[in-house]
């Protein structure tokens, strides 16, 4: 396989640059998928502005993770698993929440679960929802607006994770605690379609 260069400030392009730094500030360092993102100025450009929409939309930390992790897992991103485990763990988000969504089981909060299950159902169903999957959706407490955001958080996640995919990213030191095991290219979900 083609090895992509993971980028540092010094070695990206120069319309790259700006973002890194700014991930490097805010982390401390730069995670290897958006080191290698920065090979596309553009592509790391739409990570951000996703990334930036994303954490300041309607849905809690907790929300969010449920989310992207389902995503990650149905698209077999191990990597995105990983990180964002990490990333939940600083926010808070409980342990047993992480627990369940790693190993793709149902929540045992009834609103959460109804996230997971129509963030599933937008992922098998590529987006067309039916009545009956919005229905379910709102009567667990969710409006029009987080249908919404369930779509901005797909596309968020669907590009870490395909990115992962094309440039096997290797693990960062920092999210190796929640390394998870991986599947092979190709290989299925629990859940998917």
């Amino acid at each position: 396989m083609d090895k992509f260069t993971i980028h540092t400030v010094q070695t990206a392009p120069e319309k790259s640059r700006e973002i890194l730094n700014a991930v490097q500030n805010k982390f401390g360092f730069i995670p290897n998928v958006i080191g290698e993102m920065a090979e596309s100025p553009a592509l790391l450009r739409g990570y951000n502005e996703l990334s930036v929409a994303t954490t300041s939309g309607i849905f809690s930390p907790t929300e969010l993770q449920v989310i992207q992790i389902t995503v990650s897992s149905m698209n077999n991103s191990s990597y995105c698993i990983a990180a964002n485990t990490t990333i939940a763990e600083k926010s808070g988000v409980p342990r047993d929440v992480l627990d369940s969504l790693r190993r793709e089981k149902p929540l045992k909060d009834p609103k959460l679960e109804a996230l997971r299950v129509y963030t599933q159902t937008a992922m098998k169903k590529l987006g067309w929802a039916e009545e009956r999957d919005l229905t379910a959706f709102y009567k667990a407490g969710y409006t029009r607006a987080h249908a919404l955001e369930v779509v901005l958080n797909l596309s968020l996640k669907m590009l870490t994770n395909y990115v992962n995919h094309v440039a096997g990213t290797p693990l960062d030191k920092a999210f190796e605690p929640n390394r998870i095991e991986d599947r092979k290219p190709g290989e299925r979900s629990t859940h998917a379609a």
